[in-house]
């Protein structure tokens, strides 16, 4: 199969992974535009993208982050197909979790207005990863949409934020954070026992409020802890479902390569639903010489046309790797579709090369 086709009209979630550079921002969002000119209501989420491609989005400088704003200029749309697109914002999204998952407006009050939440809201290792899961929930619970696409980080943080959602569980069950959210005699129990020396370089380093504040942060995170943990055994179901479909891009280079089957592997051992491959920026290969041409030209030793020849030869000895390198890339896909795209001399960052590239891709 040579066609995301089946992905862009079937699927409910899309998610790209893949290394960074080869193209992953662009694939998603002209899967985007492919999906909305087939008739479906679609929401591109991506968490940085280059800047002439933002605009062509409608994510510039003018456009609030973490809303969708309608992509301008996709005609030939079926029905009431749209594409829209937004900007990940992790500390947006956090907030409004938080919101979403407080009983009362105090107990969101207590976390979001707590020191060590607000320093840690926007930068918190993981925070970024989770959040765009949490965002990608939000969109498929509010069902506006018929298909969310999701442009993953690179693929040494794509794992990280596919493993967001079971991470979030073990966190809550660790036997650290069930003793800073239980009660204060018992917790004076817990410290006193095992980490009172802890504690006390802690304070003598840092200072008493950061201990004070960072319980503090941990028990009123308790009050939505319920909230947080189904979240996050729905999302872990969501990212397995029969409607869910991972894309990985890549390219020929040997470490994108690398790279990408480190996250086939990764996707086929965690059950997640793999739906096609694509790689980006292959070398033309070029028609390859007559025996009597070869023969003609194998004694040229210099001149314009002897640098042609060894243009040729060098394109030809560089296309072939190449292809050599997708060989095991090709083998890992198995019977997904697979859909090489040639290097082009221009980068895509409009709505017209996002429309022809979508015809490339379906």
């Amino acid at each position: 199969m040579t066609s995301l086709s089946h992905a862009i009209t079937d699927a409910k979630l899309l998610l790209t992974c893949g290394p960074g550079g080869v193209g992953k921002t662009t694939t998603a969002a002209a899967l985007g535009v492919a999906a909305a000119r087939a008739g479906r209501k679609t929401v591109v989420v991506t968490v940085d993208p280059a800047r002439r491609l933002a605009e062509a989005l409608g994510l510039g400088k003018q456009a609030a982050t973490d809303e969708p704003h309608r992509v301008e200029g996709i005609t030939n749309c079926l029905d009431d197909g749209q594409l829209w697109a937004l900007m990940l914002d992790a500390e947006q999204t956090f907030d409004r979790l938080v919101r979403d998952q407080s009983p009362t407006q105090k107990q969101a009050d207590a976390v979001l207005n707590n020191p060590v939440y607000q320093a840690i809201s926007g930068s918190l290792s993981g925070a970024q990863e989770y959040m765009a899961i949490e965002r990608l929930h939000q969109l498929h619970t509010s069902g506006e949409w018929d298909l969310i696409i999701v442009d993953t980080p690179p693929s040494r943080h794509a794992i990280d934020l596919l493993e967001a959602p079971d991470r979030l569980v073990g966190f809550l069950g660790h036997p650290v954070y069930r003793a800073l959210t239980v009660g204060q005699r018992a917790f004076a129990r817990v410290t006193d026992a095992a980490a009172s020396m802890f504690l006390w370089a802690v304070k003598r380093l840092a200072g008493p409020q950061i201990v004070e504040d960072t319980v503090n942060f941990f028990r009123s995170l308790a009050n939505i802890e319920g909230g947080l943990r189904k979240r996050a055994q729905e999302v872990s179901a969501l990212l397995r479902d029969d409607n869910t479909c991972f894309v990985v891009v890549s390219s020929p280079r040997a470490e994108a390569v690398g790279e990408a089957k480190h996250l086939l592997d990764a996707l086929q051992a965690k059950n997640f639903p793999f739906g096609g491959l694509v790689v980006n920026l292959i070398h033309p290969l070029p028609e390859a010489l007559t025996p009597e041409d070869a023969a003609l030209l194998a004694n040229l030793d210099d001149g314009p046309l002897a640098e042609q020849v060894a243009w040729h030869n060098e394109l030809t000895a560089l296309a072939t790797a190449e292809r050599a390198e997708l060989v095991s890339l090709e083998a890992l896909a198995g019977d997904a579709p697979i859909i090489e795209l040639p290097l082009l001399d221009h980068d895509i960052h409009d709505v017209p090369g996002l429309i022809d590239l979508s015809a490339r891709l379906v």
